[in-house]
């Protein structure tokens, strides 16, 4: 049966109907919550649902990109033995995230959280190579980190005699706040939790999109848009310096790659960064606002970037594309504006809430050193977004065949939704949702930085472009590989545990080989022909007997 085809109007049904309910609860100053307490003789099992616009808007962003994506998999996973499978394992992955997002209740959100943790880990080794498994225990590993948080905040609530968040909103408790705080760090990937976002690359190219744009990476920062009024003074100015220091990593490294699904990855963790900034400023609804534009174009780059991947023969470095713009306008036309959404370019989706961010970022006293921060990281973000463009559109030579794909029709179909949204979903939800910010009066000189700041991204980036790095510099070397948080994190294991166990494998392979193998193959083969010359030597013996015995017996008688 086609799963796919068959699932993903409902995908968009649901999307629509959670989007008409955002307006109707926004519109109405309206929220929804209803509880079940079930009862089984003695056992009680109580679960509640929590509904208003934030929980409305984020649900249909997920559904919708959830069918775009499941649309797009009929066609990208069509060579692919296990589909159904597959698409079982999105399916528990988007119902994990809908647990999330709609649970007040923290034992009942452990559900999506857990969920997310362990479906995630699934989709990672979907393809059951060495590589796979080692990306799938690192994400594994790091993420549980992130559980044990979360189960250590459920025990510290059963003190208080309820698991429902909401009952103690008028209290203020430390220790719930740092454990909800460094489990949103470890499921957003932030430092020094980095390792895993670009090592869950492994997946198939369905599963990169839905996890960096709507449900994985993006469940930190919802938990954090949720709990803000838990936050100190002091954890919203750790928040800063963490999100911040991301904000850069992930800049400079985004820079200096070439695999073109971890420059899109490590777009997502700056993004990242600069969501938990904005919450950390005190601007919770405005992040909650980028989050939901970032979801829709960081999707759509995730899917041309599969498209384009396919048709390079599985090549995923952009030092080999060239003459894009000739073969695959359209695809690349949406890729482009999904990248020129993300650096923030004027009109476009992205345009609409990451300067509202940092305009209103530069009304408050922040410091010199975290407004430098700011600027930096926005630069860093235009330089690598142009540097993709510059490679993809404009180099007109490349050494790799050209596949064409047979159903590339379908995959573009696929996309058109989330083009829509790269375009017009920030003006829209700008509108709706967020009127109040629209307006910010800053002086002039203040007013055209963040243009100044992208326009010499721009130009930097042009001239910068097709610079290859040949030196091996430990710096460069530092700066290009994430400040070394992968080796920090699991590598420096491999020299260790894993090459002694594995050098010790090998030896006890080879003695096992060589000294049982070959010794019992030759004893039993030795053993085997001996006994079966025995065995003839007997059987002629017994019958020359036999025959001798008979002719004596019939000369008496």
């Amino acid at each position: 049966m086609n799963f796919f085809l068959l699932m993903f109007p409902f995908f968009f049904f649901f999307g629509f109907f959670f989007f008409s309910s955002a307006f109707f609860f926004l519109g109405f100053n309206f929220s929804f919550f209803v509880q079940w307490n079930l009862f089984f003789s003695s056992f009680y099992i109580s679960f509640p649902i929590y509904l208003d616009y934030i929980s409305c808007v984020f649900m249909g962003m997920v559904f919708f990109i959830s069918g775009s994506i499941i649309f797009y998999s009929e066609y990208y996973m069509s060579s692919e033995v296990y589909k159904t499978r597959f698409f079982f394992l999105m399916f528990l992955f988007v119902l994990s995230m809908v647990f999330l997002i709609i649970c007040p209740n923290l034992f009942c959100m452990l559900l999506g959280w857990d969920g997310l943790g362990l479906v995630s880990y699934l989709l990672v080794i979907y393809y059951q190579n060495l590589k796979s498994f080692s990306s799938g225990m690192i994400t594994a590993l790091t993420n549980r980190v992130g559980d044990v948080f979360i189960l250590t905040s459920i025990s510290l609530f059963f003190c208080y005699g309820s698991w429902n968040y909401m009952n103690f909103l008028s209290y203020y408790f430390t220790w719930f706040c740092l454990m909800v705080f460094i489990a949103s760090l470890t499921k957003s990937a932030q430092i020094p939790f980095s390792a895993w976002l670009p090592a869950a690359m492994a997946a198939p190219t369905p599963v990169s999109s839905l996890v960096h744009s709507s449900t994985l990476v993006t469940a930190g920062v919802y938990i954090l848009i949720r709990f803000s009024f838990f936050l100190n003074e002091k954890l919203k100015f750790t928040l800063l310096f963490i999100s911040l220091l991301t904000m850069i990593m992930s800049g400079f490294s985004g820079l200096l790659e070439f695999d073109l699904k971890k420059i899109i990855a490590l777009s997502t963790l700056s993004q990242l960064g600069f969501m938990l900034s904005t919450i950390s400023i005190g601007l919770p609804s405005l992040a909650f606002f980028h989050l939901v534009v970032h979801a829709g174009f960081k999707a759509l780059l995730f899917m041309c970037a599969g498209f384009f991947i396919h048709s390079f023969f599985d090549n995923q470095d952009i030092r080999f594309f060239g003459l894009m713009n000739k073969n695959y306008c359209f695809s690349l036309c949406m890729f482009n504006v999904a990248n020129l959404s993300l650096c923030g370019f004027p009109f476009l989706s992205g345009f609409f809430s990451k300067d509202l961010i940092l305009e209103l970022m530069i009304q408050e006293n922040l410091g010199l050193f975290f407004f430098i921060l700011f600027i930096v990281g926005t630069f860093l973000t235009v330089l690598y977004s142009f540097r993709l463009f510059f490679y993809l559109t404009f180099k007109f030579c490349f050494s790799f065949p050209v596949e064409f794909f047979p159903k590339s029709l379908g995959i573009q179909n696929s996309m058109v939704l989330l083009f829509f949204f790269s375009i017009f979903l920030g003006s829209l939800g700008s509108m709706l949702f967020f009127f109040p910010y629209n307006y910010v009066i800053l002086p002039k000189k203040m007013k055209f930085l963040i243009s100044l700041v992208c326009l010499c991204g721009f130009y930097i980036s042009s001239k910068l472009s097709f610079f290859v790095m040949f030196f091996n510099n430990i710096m460069i070397g530092f700066f290009g590989k994430m400040w070394f948080l992968a080796f920090l994190k699991t590598d420096f294991l491999k020299f260790l545990f894993l090459d002694f166990s594995y050098k010790f494998s090998k030896s006890l392979l080879i003695y096992v080989e060589n000294f049982f193998g070959l010794t019992c193959f030759f004893f039993v083969s030795f053993f085997s022909e001996n006994l079966s010359n025995f065995f003839k030597i007997s059987f002629f013996f017994f019958s020359f007997f036999f025959l001798f015995y008979f002719l004596i017996l019939m000369m008496y008688f």
